[in-house]
């Protein structure tokens, strides 16, 4: 998008809102006006018709006949279809009497012509006006399908209190007409007026561009290095930006041409020096590169006697730190193997002091293994002697009942033995019932024995392991014990000798450090000899660079000349 489009642009977009915003307000107010007129004119209707009913006959007051029809004294109201016809015609507004909340009298007629009387009030109408006795304005009445504007006063007897209702009431299409007239009105006044200030800012913006164009094309110029450039007297004279804008652009212009020519003077110049000093820094590197070889050669040989000599120093100095920590660690050991040779020995009393427990408990077991034993073998023999009381109580049992048959035999003379028999016969059915408890007893008793004796089975077979076990760890303690001994007489071998080779280590590290010093100075010096030449050598190789940079410079300061044209220069 070019510049006086996108100004006409940035111009005309407020321009529009703020049409579009005053179209928007207007219609609210206009919509706003219109209806409180509408309301004013629809309440002078009601009221006027009030008042035309109320002086037909001001002594009587309204009744309704018996076939109901209202009446005002004799004036007959629901017959006065005349009034809201004229009214109707007069005004453009619809007007119904309500007697009650029933329509008695209206100007509106459906599609066959018929009134439409009979019809009721709604709810919230009748609530307003007859209840609490006050006007009533409403926008959202509907009659025969289409809205209206209507409004409702109360119909007064002489008494001051509401029997009916009137109202006056105009379609909303009227009205909306009437908006959309004065709306198109302020739309077509802010159409014209934007049409005109883009006409007016369109001729701005072109004179403003144009003006813009001229500079800028005097910079294109500027920049393809046409310095014989101008501008009309009347663009530089204006007062504005783009007059500001033109006359820096002559100033750059007069800068520039003072500039390009000082410099086309100096070039020459400036590339004959660079030639004369990229000659002589050539001997000067050649020079120097024959001494920095020769340098070089004596600091690689001094260099690698000196890193030699400290790499033998650093062998020295681990071997001896070695010494040292070997020295250290054996004292360590010697020390921890003190320790573990007194730890062994009270292992060693404390494993023997379990022996001797583990023994004893062995005993004890054993014991309570041959009393387990013994007390199963007793359950054994009771449970016998048990099954021997019960076979005997069984056979007396059977004896009692013989005898029982004996003595019913025997009859009278052998009631008494009867009686004897039956006791006896008891006995021995208590006996071999305690018999059975007896034997149950022992059956669980002799189980937990029989259990009893698998357990110290285990026990015992448990202990004779832990019996062979402590004697093999006694074993194991002595072989160790032993060993710990040998360790620490070859520990103190150790100590000995490495205090030996601590002495040796530090005189070899003396000798060594002293010859790695006298190389480490002797490298020192020729590698700074080495370092001051290759300085210099750099530093001139950098000149040269430099040098060589300068005279490229100089010759693209030249070529980059010819591209100006300054007056007096041909084209």
């Amino acid at each position: 998008m070019k510049m006086q489009s996108k100004l006409l642009v940035v111009s005309l977009t407020p321009l529009l809102i703020i049409g579009v915003l005053v179209c928007v307000l207007s219609g609210i107010k206009i919509n706003t006006v219109v209806t409180g007129t509408i309301e004013n004119g629809l309440k002078g209707v009601a009221t006027a018709v009030r008042d035309t009913l109320w002086n037909t006959d001001k002594n009587s007051d309204y009744r309704l006949s018996e076939d109901g029809e209202l009446y005002k004294g004799d004036f007959y109201v629901s017959g006065g279809i005349t009034i809201v016809d004229n009214i109707k015609r007069a005004t453009g507004m619809e007007v119904i009497i309500f007697y009650k909340d029933t329509c008695i009298l209206t100007s509106v007629v459906d599609g066959n012509g018929k009134r439409i009387v009979g019809t009721k009030a709604a709810d919230n109408i009748v609530l307003e006006v007859l209840r609490k006795k006050g006007d009533y304005f409403s926008t959202e009445d509907e009659i025969l399908g289409q809205k209206y504007f209507g409004y409702y006063i109360p119909l007064n007897d002489r008494n001051m209190n509401p029997i009916g209702m009137i109202f006056a009431g105009m379609p909303q299409t009227q009205a909306k007409a009437q908006i959309m007239e004065i709306m198109g009105v302020i739309l077509a006044i802010i159409s014209s007026m934007t049409i005109l200030a883009a006409i007016l800012l369109f001729f701005i913006v072109r004179r403003l561009v144009r003006a813009l164009h001229k500079g800028t094309n005097a910079l294109e110029e500027v920049a393809q290095g046409n310095l014989n450039i101008s501008l009309d007297e009347n663009t530089l004279k204006r007062k504005d930006e783009v007059g500001k804008i033109s006359r820096a652009i002559i100033k750059l212009r007069e800068e520039l041409v003072s500039i390009i020519g000082d410099m086309k003077k100096h070039s020459d110049e400036l590339a004959a020096s660079a030639e004369y000093l990229d000659q002589k820094i050539t001997e000067t590197t050649d020079t120097l590169s024959q001494v920095e070889k020769a340098v070089s050669e004596v600091s690689d040989s001094t260099t690698s006697q000196a890193s030699e000599t400290q790499n033998a120093t650093q062998n020295v100095i681990e071997i001896g730190d070695m010494v040292a920590d070997t020295a250290k660690e054996a004292e360590t050991m010697y020390v921890n193997a003190k320790n573990m040779s007194k730890l062994g020995n009270e292992a060693f009393e404390t494993l023997h002091e379990l022996q001797d427990i583990n023994a004893y408990a062995k005993e004890s077991i054993d014991a309570i293994y041959e009393q387990t034993n013994n007390t199963n073998d007793s359950v054994h023999k009771i449970r016998e002697a048990t099954s021997l009381i019960t076979s005997i109580a069984e056979e007396t049992n059977l004896l009692s009942l013989n005898a029982s048959i004996e003595a019913a035999r025997a009859g009278v003379q052998g009631r008494g033995f009867a009686v004897v028999a039956s006791q006896i016969q008891k006995l021995a059915e208590q006996t071999n019932e305690s018999a059975r408890h007896i034997e149950e007893i022992i059956s669980s008793l002799l189980a937990d024995s029989e259990r009893a004796v698998q357990t110290m089975d285990v026990v015992k077979e448990n202990m004779e392991k832990q019996t062979e076990n402590v004697i093999r760890t006694d074993e194991r303690f002595e072989e160790v014990l032993k060993g710990i001994a040998e360790s620490l007489q070859a520990i103190n071998r150790i100590t000995v000798k490495t205090e030996e080779m601590d002495k040796a280590r530090v005189n070899v590290v003396d000798t060594v450090q002293n010859l790695s010093a006298i190389a480490e100075e002797n490298a020192a010096s020729t590698q700074e000899s080495s370092a001051s030449i290759t300085e210099i050598s750099t530093s001139i190789s950098n000149i040269a660079e430099k040098a060589g940079e300068l005279k490229d410079i100089a010759n693209q300061m030249e070529e980059r000349m010819q591209v100006f044209k300054l007056n007096g220069d041909e084209e």
